[in-house]
């Protein structure tokens, strides 16, 4: 009888954590969370692999590549059925955008999940996401980067964590998740990517400086003249509405045409969660567009910036990273214009 086989990579988080005096840390590796669940070894064969214990608040660009080389290395691994990260929730759906953009090829299925309550500690969901995450590895063909949590199955790049305490931690921008998961997991989406025979392989790096910037009212034009100074290479800003900026006063206009004058990308996104970047639909948007900026479209902000470390990394050119930021790569963008 075949046993199927799945990997777990450990990469720390809440699920991983116990109490210390300081407060709770990342102590528990995979063998000892998978060895506290032995129903599992009656459907399938864990593989495991602790990439590296950290709160997921510590998690930096530069470790997105690891955790996206280890997912290949198991996806190319022909007995290996999927895989799953355990990560922590605060930056999860950063690191899982992340992959879902280094990620070419993909095979099989990339699952991230955790917990908001640490696995040795009484009344955790630990349990019931890491079962979840195994069942849709096992029991679907979906071959995408994904969050399971909470019984419910969400493209990596639409995702944000949205509530810090409750269960249903996260909540995807697209209308439905993928799919949801009860006595039987009912695929909702029906553009979904389904497995196929490939080599997964490493779809370029990730260039970490670029800024994300929240506008807000007094913001001053002169943070934006210093960002070439402080290293970065391009910017995000979360606008207003549908992509408005300060345009009398405390304008932003002029040192933002200075940066794009200068090959400075900048790319607009909306604050909204539920909402997208429409420049042309008054004039504080339209004067954006006109001087070169970027739409982000309907992309989270969170996931323009990844977006834009990862074009940056490939190109310097503003037309090749124009075209690459209005590509839709990992299912980031869902429509670009609304009518």
């Amino acid at each position: 009888m075949h046993i199927p086989k799945v990997k777990l990579i450990g990469v720390g988080g809440t699920i991983a954590s116990i109490k210390t005096p300081e407060g709770l840390i990342p102590g528990l590796n995979v063998d000892r969370i998978i060895r506290s669940i032995p129903e599992l070894t009656n459907i399938c064969e864990i593989d495991t692999f602790q990439l590296m214990n950290l709160d997921s608040s510590n998690l930096q660009p530069e470790d997105w590549i690891k955790i996206a080389n280890a997912c290949i290395d198991a996806l190319n691994d022909q007995t290996i059925e999927g895989v799953v990260v355990l990560h922590g929730t605060d930056t999860m759906a950063h690191s899982a955008t992340a992959v879902s953009f280094l990620v070419r090829d993909q095979n099989k299925p990339i699952i991230f999940t955790g917990s908001q309550i640490p696995f040795e500690s009484f009344g955790t969901d630990a349990r019931r996401n890491i079962v979840d995450s195994i069942r849709v590895i096992l029991e679907t063909d979906i071959a995408e980067t994904m969050i399971v949590f909470d019984s419910k199955v969400y493209r990596a790049s639409r995702t944000t964590k949205l509530r810090e305490y409750e269960f249903n931690a996260f909540e995807t921008i697209d209308p439905t998740p993928i799919a949801e998961i009860a006595r039987r997991i009912e695929i909702i989406d029906p553009f979904v990517k389904r497995r196929r025979n490939s080599l997964a392989w490493l779809d370029g790096s990730i260039n970490p400086n670029v800024a994300l910037i929240r506008a807000f009212p007094g913001l001053k034009p002169k943070m934006m003249e210093t960002l070439p100074e402080l290293g970065y290479q391009g910017v995000v800003i979360s606008a207003y509405g549908a992509g408005n900026l300060p345009t009398k006063e405390r304008s932003l206009i002029k040192p933002l045409r200075k940066l794009l004058q200068e090959g400075f990308p900048v790319v607009v996104t909306t604050q909204c969660v539920f909402g997208r970047s429409e420049l042309f639909l008054y004039e504080a948007g339209n004067m954006l567009l006109q001087m070169g900026v970027i739409s982000g479209y309907d992309m989270l902000s969170e996931t323009a910036l990844i977006k834009l470390m990862w074009v940056l990394a490939k190109t310097t050119e503003m037309d090749e990273i124009r075209k690459l930021m209005g590509k839709n790569i990992a299912g980031e963008i869902r429509a670009k214009i609304l009518f």
